[in-house]
């Protein structure tokens, strides 16, 4: 009997010491080469209006480097506020424009940036909107269908755009001769799209023309409801765009029991081949979550690689995109589980398989039921690319960095609300360097101004 309570004694002194590295040692590794402090920015803050909702960017005038930018602050009421910064006694100050730019474009996305730095979108009175805030002009195409105020319209040429209209069709608009004309419209029977849908342009097939891929027959097969509901696409399908129409070219399936539980795709060339290959996470309720790597072979859309899946299922995993992060090849960023401890991995291409190489837990891209998929941003800064995102609590924004197989927290601030709109990051005040910006729950407009 004594020998079995020494026992238990030691195996009890061990997970002590155990736990104490845990809370010791793990979180000093986790900064050791950061600062903690953000001390190459200056805060600052601008009251726009409790009911901004999203934050974006804007040449300063037409003809400019898309590099000397303006931050817009767009509001649920759809109107554009430009916020600019000025430097007085060495210190920058945030003033926000008396005349916004107005509009009826619906907040429940962000709008779609074209290339000459206007925005179009989904109309709250079921248009389609071109709004120029550089010249504040306006353009409106009455469809055949109304625009989805969900879905997020992908730009496929400069004067191209595919949007999903209410029921779940495709509806293209083009620009000719200077104005907007809606000039094709794919059926809803046909289509089948997921109504809020966010639109992706890939180039598939390296011939230098964007593809529209988009989450296509939706299913409640998953009764998550992480984005808002419990319909998830079943099928990604891409369509071809020839500069007249778009035509349907391959599609790709989740199975009998799984589900792509996301609401768009993203695109990126892994392995450099000239072709973009679509990512996207598919969730069944055997194995849980795995990110796929999709790409054209031949005339079919196929699975090019995975990564290892969560393990269980209705765990959701936020796939955030393929960057170029430290200087290698790029990696392939999700948060998995987002909800719940927040683990941010990065993965790398490798043969069929996407594999994990670092993971570190505490952070969060996303709230249950959300819309949002856009609360993470990349700061370069330091000569080193830092991921922006909040911690497991939403009360800290952070940057990390990777450095070998290894995730550090560089710094971390306290934020006095939670982030509810997109994290931006751009150089606001033409100084070269990168500046953050986010609105937190109650509409105010946080800045971190680059000093």
């Amino acid at each position: 009997m004594h020998d079995a309570m020494m026992r238990l004694s030691r195996k009890k002194f061990f997970f002590l010491i155990v736990l104490a590295c845990v809370f010791i040692i793990y979180p000093f590794q986790n900064t050791a080469k950061g600062e903690t402090a953000l001390d190459t920015h200056q805060t600052l803050t601008a009251l726009v209006s409790s009911r901004t909702k999203w934050l974006l960017t804007a040449p300063v005038e037409k003809g400019f480097s898309t590099t000397k930018t303006t931050l817009l602050a767009f509001t649920m009421d759809g109107d554009f506020h430009p916020i600019t910064f000025k430097k007085t006694g060495g210190v920058f100050h945030a003033n926000v424009q008396d005349h916004p730019t107005p509009s009826d474009l619906a907040a429940n996305v962000p709008p779609t940036q074209l290339p000459d730095g206007s925005f179009v979108g989904a109309g709250k009175s079921g248009m389609f909107i071109n709004v120029d805030t550089i010249e504040r002009r306006w353009s409106f195409v009455w469809p055949s269908i109304r625009p989805s105020i969900l879905s997020k319209p992908a730009v496929l040429d400069r004067d191209d755009v595919a949007m999903v209209g209410v029921d779940g069709s495709i509806l293209l608009f083009q620009k000719k001769e200077d104005k907007w004309l809606q000039t094709q419209l794919i059926e809803a029977k046909t289509a089948r799209v997921l109504p809020d849908a966010v639109l992706t342009a890939a180039d598939l097939d390296g011939d230098g023309r964007k593809e529209l891929i988009v989450p296509a027959v939706p299913s409640k097969r998953d009764r998550g409801g992480v984005l808002g509901d419990d319909i998830e696409p079943t099928e990604i399908h891409a369509y071809r765009f020839n500069q007249k129409s778009l035509q349907f070219m391959a599609k790709y399936t989740a199975g009998k029991n799984g589900v792509f539980e996301t609401i768009g795709t993203l695109a990126s060339d892994l392995d450099k081949d000239g072709k973009q290959e679509i990512l996207v996470t598919k969730n069944d309720s055997d194995s849980g979550a795995a990110h796929l790597v999709l790409g054209m072979r031949g005339k079919k859309l196929t699975l090019r690689a995975r990564s290892d899946a969560t393990g269980s299922g209705n765990r959701w995993a936020h796939l955030l995109g393929a960057f170029n992060i430290d200087g290698s090849a790029a990696k392939v960023l999700a948060v998995e589980t987002p909800h719940l401890s927040g683990f941010l991995l990065a993965l790398r291409l490798s043969g069929k398989r996407l594999r994990e190489r670092a993971r570190i837990a505490g952070v969060t891209t996303h709230s249950v039921g959300s819309r949002n998929l856009w609360e993470f941003a990349l700061l370069r800064r330091k000569g080193v690319v830092e991921v922006v995102m909040q911690e497991i609590g939403r009360q800290h924004l952070s940057g990390l960095a990777l450095f070998g197989n290894r995730w550090h927290f560089r710094w971390s601030r306290p934020i006095p609300s939670p982030v509810r709109s997109n994290i931006l990051t751009a150089d606001f005040n033409q100084d070269t360097k990168d500046d953050i910006a986010f609105i937190d729950q109650t509409g105010l407009v946080h800045v971190y101004l680059s000093k």
